[in-house]
């Protein structure tokens, strides 16, 4: 069955395990009764609810999957009359969505937070990493800029862009999960491209740098991989940019952010995975209540932060 974007499928489990972080949630004796499966900013999401009614949860599901589409149509690049779209399009959008402001909003803060690392305006380097353009202090000099929010309206400069690719999945796991919430359910797992698990009940989640699961619960976990999408075999141009450089560092083979919201975890995997080693410990400890788990470039595995967050005994790093 294909799937779309305007249609969702509820389906009851029978046996085995749901996957999350491409399959790797294992639910253990605890197996999901119902299933939500569809799309989100262009890549698959899923939805499990534990111990759910299922007259209940299929209204739940349903304002799931009509939420989600809603953010599709304000966040996507993948859509050509989304809000994002035709404000890199046009450069500025009178009558913005409360929720595209509030997003760009935080994007911008988490850039301030990161000292640049992560940065909404970096679309123009990611555009030509992906057509083959070499980074040139022109395009490198459109990242960082000005982005004016007020009122209703957003503009931003000639030549420049917004992505919100490294954030909005986040954002879109938080908001699923509050209305599952509101509708009754804390005991789900949440997987919008990142992972978001509300509920107390502790399920085992693998963590590709560690090649082993922790037991987590009441977490968020994004994971950055450079992997995931590679530009240029020859370079090992990756789609992990830095935005202060254009390059795509090897710093990290794999780097996992465990935090208390998808959003948080998003956008800091995102900023960590084109930083060194010494500057990720210095934030994770800046920051506060996070934690990592990162495969260095030569495979060795790295802890900083709360590391009580990944399921650890202890808090230190």
């Amino acid at each position: 069955m294909t799937m779309t974007r305007r249609k969702f499928l509820v389906t009851a489990v029978a046996a085995g395990s749901v996957g999350g972080l491409g399959a790797l949630i294992a639910s253990g004796d605890a197996r999901p009764g119902l299933v939500w499966r569809g799309s989100a900013m262009g890549g698959e999401a899923r939805v499990s609810l534990y111990g759910a009614d299922t007259d209940a949860a299929r209204s739940a599901l349903g304002a799931v999957a009509n939420e989600i589409e809603r953010l599709e149509d304000i966040f996507s690049l993948h859509r050509e009359t989304s809000e994002l779209r035709r404000l890199n399009r046009d450069g500025r959008i009178e009558s913005a969505s409360r929720d595209l402001a509030d997003l760009i909003g935080s994007a911008l803060r988490w850039r301030e937070a990161t000292g640049g690392a992560f940065d909404p305006t970096v679309q123009p380097l990611w555009q030509a990493a992906a057509d083959g353009i070499a980074p040139t202090p022109e395009l490198v000099a459109k990242t960082g800029a000005a982005v004016a929010i007020g009122g209703a309206a957003i503009s931003i400069p000639p030549g420049a862009g917004l992505t919100l690719n490294g954030i909005a999945q986040g954002r879109i796991a938080d908001r699923v999960t509050e209305l599952l919430l509101a509708h009754g359910f804390n005991d789900v797992v949440v997987d919008a491209g990142e992972l978001r698990l509300p509920g107390k009940e502790r399920r085992a989640v693998g963590i590709p740098a560690a090649k082993a699961a922790v037991s987590v619960a009441e977490v968020a976990i994004a994971t950055s991989e450079p992997k995931t999408l590679v530009f240029d075999h020859n370079s090992w141009r990756h789609h992990l940019i830095d935005p202060r450089t254009g390059a795509s560092p090897r710093h990290w083979e794999s780097i996992s952010v465990f935090a208390p919201t998808a959003e948080a975890a998003d956008a800091l995997s995102t900023a960590f995975a084109v930083l060194p080693q010494e500057a990720v410990a210095d934030l994770t400890s800046t920051i506060g209540d996070i934690a990592v788990i990162g495969a260095d470039g030569k495979g060795r595995v790295r802890r900083f932060g709360d590391l009580s967050l990944t399921g650890a005994r202890t808090a230190t790093s």
